[in-house]
This record gives C-alpha cells, structure tokens and sequence, in this order.
C-alpha cells in the first residue's frame, strides 16, 4: 500500500484482493461461482483493515490528518471511477435506447453525490432481472464505502482519546448494532433491497476489518493456531462462492462466513506469513489483487452492455473472451489511471486534487441531469423505434382493491363505478392472467358486465401445491381464497390463465389443476383455462426497436414453432383433459402466426409484449375474438 504515511506492505492482503474480485468477475459472467458475490464482503473487510491500520498508526505519532486521509482516497477511489463512468456514458449514448439511456444518465447523478447505493435501493433488487440497463449498478459498493470513509474516521477521533480497550469495546458494539440490523433486514421482506444496499447493515463488514486493525498485536497465539486460522478463513470464503445462490438471505447471517474467513487470514499472517499467506503471495494472486479496484470498474459495465445486444444470454466463450477484455481494461486502468494519482506523479498538490474531485464530481452529476432531463436524447431515434421501444410501458393499469380477510394478494375490481354490481367475469391466475385483464374488461363494457381479476406474480389458478421452476414448492393460500370467494360471488364465468410453462408440470401440478377445474364447475360455473401465449424470451421492445433501426425483418423476430412446441409439450395432454371435464381451452397461439410461419412478436406496427412473455394492451386485444363467443352463449 502506497501513501504518504505508509503501513508495512503485506502481499497477502492483494493475494486476498484477488480472492475477492475473481468469484465476484465470475459470478457476474456467469462462469460459475454461483455465490461469488460475496467477494464484495471480503473487498469490504479488507478496505476496514487497511484504513484502519493506517489510520491507527498516524494517530499513535500524532500526524493523522482528516484532510490527508480523504486526498488519499480521492486518489485512490475517483480517477478510475470517473473514467469508467465518462466511458459508460458515452457508450449508452451509442447503444442504449432513450429510456435506458435516461436511467443511466440518472444512476451517473446518483453516483456524483456519493449515493449511488441509495439510487439503487429505490429501483430494484441486486438480483432482480434487467440488470443489463444498469452499467453502473456496480458502484452501489464504492458509494458505501465513501460513506464509511467519510463517517468512520470523524468516529475514530472521538474514540481514540479512550483506552484501547474502550476503543475496541465501542467498535465492537457499533458492529454489533449494524450486524443486528442486518440479521433482521434479511429476514423482513419490505427491508431486503435497503439491507442489502444501505451503510447502516453493511458498516459491521468494514468495522470487523477495523477492529481487527485497531486489535493488531493484542492476541497472542499461537503458531498453529494462526495456521488453522488461516486455512479455516480459505473455507469459509470458498464455502459460499460455490454453494450461496440469488435465493440465499444476504447479507445477514450469510454474510457471516466470508467476513469472518477474510479476518481470519488476516489475521493468520499478522505477525509472520503464514502457508496460506504465503500462497496469497503468489505473485499472479498479488497482480491480480493490484489490478482488483479497476477490474472490478470495467468489467461489468462490458458484460451489461453485451446482455443489452444480446436476444438471448450469450455463450461462455463471450463471457470468457469480455472477462479477458476486462482484465487488459483494468491493467491499462491501473498502470495510465490509478497508479499515477496514488503515486502523485499527477497532480501532485493537495489543493489541486481536490479542486480536481470537485470539477469530477459537477461535470459527472450535470451530465447525469442533462441526460435525464433529456429523456435519452429521444430525437436520435426515428419516430417508429420510440413507438417500438415505448411499448414496454403498454401494461395493463388496474386499480387495486383490498378485499380484506386472509388474502395474500389483492381483487382487482374494474368499472369500479359498478362496484354493487355483481362480478360476472372472475380473471383467476398469474400476471399473464393480468395481461388479459385489459381485453376482458372491454368485452365485459360491452355487455355491461363486470370483471374482477384474482391475480398474483407468479401464483398459478391451482388448488394444493406448485412449484415455479428451480423453486421449493408453495402451498396456494391464495387460490384456496379464490375458490371461496368464487363460491360466494357465483360469477357467470371464470377464466384461468398462467405461465405454465413456467411451473414445474409434475403430476402433482397436472392433477391440482384438473382438480380446480372441477371445482368451478361443481358450483356450476363455466370455466375456461387459457393456454399460454407463445414466449418469445427476450426484450420484445428492446429488439423490435433495434431491429427496426437496422431494418431487419421483423417478421424473423417472432418465436419458431418449434420453440412453442417445446414449451408447452408438457401441459398439452392435460389441456386435453380439460376439455373432456366440460371446461372451454381457448388457445391464442393461432393468433400470432405470421405469414413466415413463426409467432409473431409485432404486428401492424404494434408491439406484442411489453417484456420478454406478457402481452402489451395491444397484444391483449389482438384476442378479443377468442374471447367473444364467451359472451354469446348467454
């Protein structure tokens, strides 16, 4: 570590930089590591360590300096960081559409101000879908860090005129505190993003590298002992690269393991290298440690970039070759970028760094402004791209009523004018039953009928049990619900639609649905169960406004019949067990066929589906007449 008031160089430290960065680069490109996102928790204990120690040591003979501190930081966080977003930015310019390209010019404002984290929280979860519109959602960490380094050295000068002792017993509480906090966000379903995202839940990652710092010489073991510390610490980070996943509740708990593996090895070479400190050395491990800061800055805004132009999730060869491309970005970073500022060979007094953070900071928040208030700078594109790519915000509006008792979702009333009106027409299903709902309702206006839609993200129309794909298996309160109020309510119609492909077709599922079936039409009700509209899989929006740029015909853009085939092979025979119960099984994929043979994902200049599977209002009304005869039988 080089600064004006150097620490002792350990090399082991950059070996564990590299333990840190490799799982979390994997991770991000799909190469395996399916946990390898907790390297951020390891990249946070060493940044802990390392200020403290230089922090702790400059305060022992007196010459610490608030002002020093954070023109070390400066030069250590904003010259990359800034060319990174500068090139991310104009990149988007070039390839993103407007709306994207509105979102990154709002995530660059956040990240000018410190608060990229807080921009984030608001948006979506780290492991939610669409991450491919968010090049920057990397510096979510960067800006928890900056907060620690602005607040953590304020607390340092206050407690260090105690004993050390009392030093460490008020870290240590503090970490407690924030560790609670984070055990208890993990495990309330309103605070997941802000836990994940937020200083107050993440500080006690940094404070166990702090304390480890400020603890330094303390404890006395022995060698062995250091020795199994250290191999236990390369397990307890290795443990959960390879078998956490998105569905582990993290930080939290979890987050337990490579934090305390990270002080471990540490702590295992404190006072003498030990053999895994010595392995850390490697000086593959320690180039890659050195390079870690500016691998971390450039290889997701490519890997994002590259899932953005992709219609479906490009090969490992991709990946492989753009982590490359990373690495020799990052080494390109760190020899032109980070290595001049910290070893002041660029601008080399203090007063003219940070006027240079200040100048950084406004051109990167007035950019981010300009960008956003611009809307994307939409007049790039021709007005039939816009009218392509806006179709992602062609979704069915409903207003939500809460019907009370024990429902785990919402009734949706339409017309709700007519509320006193008995329901007619029950929409029961998940949101591809939502997407209908639209369609329905303006049937239903025609015959001054009422509609209520039963729905839920990702709660198919069946009694018992189900299981999305690569889930654990849901019991279906809410269905249980629904069935009830159909008893009550008697509508003249009920209509069951999902995303079956899209739940796990076991005999269990097949026999559930056949069994809520007839229990509609027990009470007699007629029912009819909807099979799922073709899938095309990927951004429809996004790649009819692109290939409309190129003028690519849009019919090729649709789903093969081999493709549809494939997804519904396994629900075909139940569907035809509907039938023979009585129920109607509309089909809507005779609908999208083109005269290319495929299913079609636009048509008449109207996009289809406003995200990768759920139809537009358009597409939705495009069904109207598979609709229709339900209303002529009365």
């Amino acid at each position: 570590m080089t600064t004006g008031h150097s620490i002792k160089y350990r090399p082991d430290i950059d070996g564990l930089r590299a333990l840190a960065i490799l799982p979390v680069v994997l991770y991000h490109a799909k190469l395996g590591c399916p946990g390898g996102f907790v390297g951020v928790d390891v990249f946070f204990v060493i940044s802990g360590f390392l200020i403290s120690s230089l922090i702790r040591q400059e305060m022992a003979v007196g010459t610490f300096s608030l002002v020093n501190f954070w023109e070390r930081r400066i030069r250590r966080i904003l010259p990359a960081m800034t060319a990174m977003v500068l090139a991310t930015l104009i990149a988007a310019f070039f390839l993103f559409l407007p709306e994207d390209f509105a979102y990154v010019g709002k995530s660059v404002a956040a990240t000018a101000v410190l608060g990229a984290n807080f921009f984030f929280w608001k948006q979506s979860g780290y492991f939610a879908p669409g991450a491919e519109t968010k090049p920057l959602l990397h510096t979510w960490s960067l800006a928890v860090e900056e907060q620690f380094y602005i607040l953590f050295p304020l607390l340092l000068i206050l407690l260090v005129r105690f004993p050390k002792k009392t030093l460490l017993a008020g870290m240590t509480a503090l970490a407690l505190v924030s560790f609670i906090l984070s055990v208890i966000g993990t495990h309330t379903v309103n605070n997941l993003n802000s836990t994940f995202y937020l200083l107050p839940t993440r500080a006690w990652e940094l404070m166990a590298g702090a304390v480890l710092a400020v603890a330094e010489g303390s404890i006395s073991v022995t060698r062995p002992v250091r020795e199994f510390s250290g191999w236990l610490g390369i397990v307890l980070i290795g443990w959960p690269v390879f078998f956490y996943s998105t569905a582990t509740r993290f930080p939290g708990l979890a987050a337990v393991p490579p934090c305390l593996g990270a002080v471990l090895i540490i702590f295992s070479s404190e006072s003498k290298p030990s053999s895994i400190g010595r392995g850390l050395a490697f000086p593959p491990l320690v180039f890659t440690g050195l390079i870690s800061y500016s691998l971390y800055l450039w290889h997701w805004p490519l890997l994002m970039f590259t899932e953005y132009l992709s219609k479906h999730p490009p090969k490992n060869v991709v990946h492989l070759g753009l982590v490359t491309v990373s690495f020799l970005l990052a080494f390109l970073s760190w020899q032109f970028i980070e290595k001049p500022f910290r070893q002041r060979r660029i601008l080399q007094r203090q007063p003219f760094i940070f006027g240079f953070a200040a100048i950084s900071l406004v051109c990167l928040l007035t950019l981010g402004l300009v960008v956003k208030y611009q809307k994307g700078f939409a007049a790039r594109f021709p007005a039939t791209v816009m009218t392509y790519a806006l179709a992602r915000n062609h979704t069915p509006y409903v207003g939500y009523t809460d019907m009370g008792g024990t429902w785990a979702k919402h009734l949706i009333i339409f017309s709700l004018t007519k509320t006193n009106q008995p329901v007619d027409v029950l929409i029961w299903g998940d949101s591809h039953a939502t997407a209908l709902a639209p369609m329905i309702d303006t049937l239903c206006q025609q015959q001054s009928w009422l509609a209520m839609e039963a729905t839920g993200g990702g709660v198919p129309p069946v009694l018992g049990s189900y299981r999305i794909k690569d889930a654990p298996e849901m019991s279906a309160e809410f269905s249980a619900e629904v069935i009830k109020y159909i008893a009550q309510a008697h509508p003249r119609k009920v209509v069951l639609a999902a995303k079956w492909s899209g739940y796990t077709a076991s005999d269990s599922f097949k026999s559930n649905l056949l069994a809520t079936v007839r229990a509609v039409l027990a009470l007699g009700i007629p029912a009819y169960v909807v099979k799922d509209v073709p899938i095309p899989g990927y951004n429809v929006p996004r790649f009819a406004a692109l290939a409309a740029m190129h003028h690519d015909d849009a019919n090729l853009q649709g789903v093969t019949p081999e493709k549809y085939q494939k997804n519904n092979r396994e629900m075909e025979a139940t569907f035809d067990q509907i039938a023979q119960l009585g129920a109607t099984v509309l089909d809507p994929a005779p609908y999208f066929l083109n005269s290319d043979g495929h299913y079609a994902v636009e048509k008449d200049d109207k996009v289809l589906y406003f995200d990768g599977d759920h139809l537009t209002v358009d597409g939705a009304m495009m069904l109207a007449p598979l609709f229709a005869p339900m209303f002529q039988t009365e």
